[in-house]
């Protein structure tokens, strides 16, 4: 009743001592007996009870194999700037790197190198040597990203690992950042607990660990990427595909990251290029229907439903990080990463359409 009793006086049928005490009776039944039908119809509408149906084209990418999907249009990407759904892209054709971040940092941490590429005749190589963590380095997302109704977003990167990344001693862990999508705010970072408000993101990192005698070892040390992401509401997501572990908030609190693993882990080998694919498919405010997804080279392998990104419609994607962040750094030698077909897009981009075989 306390709340009709308030809806009434912002009506002015009520005077201000009711807020305390009894229905008044010089307020005609009538009245109220309409305003109350009003209030319950309002507060009863159905369409707020279920989140809108996705789009179709959340629908792309999520078959049994390799899903190929807007890059099969231009092989080896080149022209794929120009599509439509694209927002960035960057494959180092020009002999120098193109695609702008936040001061540049991502321009002045790699190297632009004719060693090793993907496609064509360039790639981005860059070191980690010992007791360097590196830099993040962000890609401003456009007001053109954020055109859909019901919007996602999606970066792709390709990405070949030195043999370097072994850590020599099997007994240690190596850990480093990948790329994905990024909602910030001032003064948020990944000690700061995501409310809905605040930040969010949906990423990839590489994880190694030993020693194991699996045939899919690099002499010894296994090598993995995985999807992971800081929340509102991690424990309340559903892994549809890959196994979910939320992490344990370090204060006690409610959790708000988990990280998935392909089942069974697809193990990578070094010196051997692989493109991955991050996926952050944004939630209606009020419900749980966002998702996260990963591909590698075009198949699926990890994909979280019943996400909460947001509470507020202004909480959008600001950015892509092109991350050059390793999370340990206390290896004597110097560890190396190149990078080649960068895109970042609207819609599913899928694995790069070559036109040479692998080397």
């Amino acid at each position: 009743m306390r709340v009709f009793r308030i809806f009434f006086r912002q009506l002015d049928l009520l005077p201000q001592n009711s807020y305390s005490g009894g229905m008044h009776h010089h307020v005609p039944l009538t009245i109220l007996g309409l305003l109350f039908s009003t209030c319950f119809f309002a507060c009863d509408d159905g369409s707020k009870k279920t989140p809108p149906p996705p789009p179709d084209f959340w629908s792309e990418g999520l078959a049994e194999g390799v899903n190929y999907g807007l890059a099969s249009a231009y092989p080896d990407d080149v022209g794929i700037a120009d599509d439509p759904y694209v927002l960035a892209a960057e494959d180092f054709e020009t002999g120098a790197v193109t695609i702008p971040t936040e001061e540049d940092r991502y321009a002045a941490n790699v190297e632009v190198v004719t060693e090793q590429a993907y496609t064509g005749s360039y790639a981005a190589r860059h070191t980690w040597p010992e007791g360097l963590n590196g830099p993040t380095c962000r890609f401003l997302l456009p007001p053109e990203a954020h055109l859909d109704e019901q919007p996602a977003y999606f970066a792709r990167m390709c990405f070949m690992y030195d043999s370097s990344f072994h850590p020599r001693d099997l007994a240690l862990g190596v850990g480093v950042k990948g790329f994905g999508v990024y909602s910030e705010s001032d003064g948020t970072n990944n000690t700061t607990r995501c409310d809905g408000t605040n930040w969010y993101d949906a990423s990839i990192q590489f994880v190694g660990w030993g020693p194991s005698q699996k045939p899919e070892a690099n002499d010894g040390f296994l090598w993995v990427g995985h999807l992971y992401s800081y929340n509102p509401a991690p424990d309340r997501a559903v892994a549809e595909l890959g196994e979910m572990n939320v992490t344990v908030a370090a204060d006690g609190g409610s959790p708000y990251r988990f990280s998935v693993y392909a089942t069974p882990f697809l193990y990578l080998q070094f010196n051997t290029w692989n493109c991955f694919e991050v996926g952050l498919y944004l939630n209606t405010p009020g419900f749980s229907d966002g998702e996260a997804r990963l591909w590698q080279d075009g198949v699926l392998i990890s994909r979280v439903t019943h996400m909460r990104y947001r509470d507020i419609p202004g909480l959008l994607p600001t950015s892509v990080h092109l991350n050059l962040h390793r999370t340990t750094e206390d290896f004597p030698q110097d560890m190396i990463r190149w990078a080649d077909n960068i895109v970042i897009s609207r819609r599913y981009i899928g694995p790069v359409a070559r036109t040479r075989t692998q080397r």
